[in-house]
């Protein structure tokens, strides 16, 4: 799996050995590719995404250069376990179905839900909950809307 080793500035590894055994078993059940995972235990500056642990609890960051891109923190295992599984089906769904028109993003929307269904419902719930969220606040209308995944 990626982010094994150090991410070529320095820093020395940033992830406790539980949380990368947990990520990476995640990767696994979820059919990831090594591309499809946040790089782990070392600060990236090149838009990847990435798994540290800070004083603060785990991250999941992604910057570019000095400029944060994304920044989720928190100190729950489980909360931050969903926020990677998240990310990793994202980009397994855009793999699968990359961007290019409006149907592309509804068949990448119902592969995220179903890959982290298939890991756990709830992720896939809270997910879905957030997604729809997102669109509504963006102005989607009803026929973007109906391109999400049925409950």
């Amino acid at each position: 799996m990626p982010g094994t080793a150090s991410g070529g500035d320095g820093s020395d590894d940033q992830l406790d050995d539980e949380m990368r055994t947990q990520i990476v078993d995640l990767a696994r059940r979820l059919g990831a590719r090594p591309d499809d995972v946040p790089v782990l235990g070392s600060i990236r500056g090149d838009s990847t995404p990435y798994c540290v642990r800070g004083p603060d609890g785990w991250h999941l960051t992604s910057r570019e250069r000095d400029r944060v891109l994304s920044d989720l923190s928190t100190d729950d295992a489980e909360e931050f376990l969903r926020w990677v599984a998240e990310s990793i089906s994202e980009r397994i769904s855009r793999r699968l179905h990359p961007p290019g028109s409006l149907e592309s993003s509804g068949a990448s929307w119902r592969a995220q839900f179903d890959l982290l269904a298939s890991v756990d419902q709830g992720w896939a719930d809270a997910w879905l909950e957030t997604m729809r969220a997102r669109l509504v606040d963006a102005g989607a209308g009803p026929e973007v809307l109906a391109m999400l995944p049925a409950t």
